[in-house]
């Protein structure tokens, strides 16, 4: 299972215990954008509403449509998106949740 901790929020890509926050989504519409930039906006978005962890974290790259990149001036063909549950872990469970 994948864990890792980004600005003081643990992502995971299994469940987690705590208070569902709700889905969170985050794009970068570069091609060679780093999955680390894409955890900084997950965290930030998360962090907004009350957490401090993301669940069932995922992460894909997706081409754009040709007609997007057909311009001479646009070089990136593909975007990095981000998808996971926000979730608050009690303090006394984030020990279990890193754990688990």
């Amino acid at each position: 299972m994948y864990k890792a901790i980004v600005n003081g929020v643990l992502f995971s890509d299994g469940e987690l215990p705590g208070d569902n926050k709700g889905q969170i989504i985050a794009s970068i519409s570069r091609q060679n954008a780093l999955p680390s930039q894409l955890q900084e906006k997950l965290a930030q978005q998360a962090k907004s509403l009350g957490a401090n962890a993301v669940m069932n974290f995922d992460i894909a790259q997706a081409g754009h449509h040709w007609l997007f990149t057909a311009s001479i001036l646009k070089w990136d063909t593909e975007s990095l998106h981000g998808v996971g549950i926000a979730v608050k872990i009690p303090k006394e469970k984030m020990q279990e949740a890193l754990q688990s």
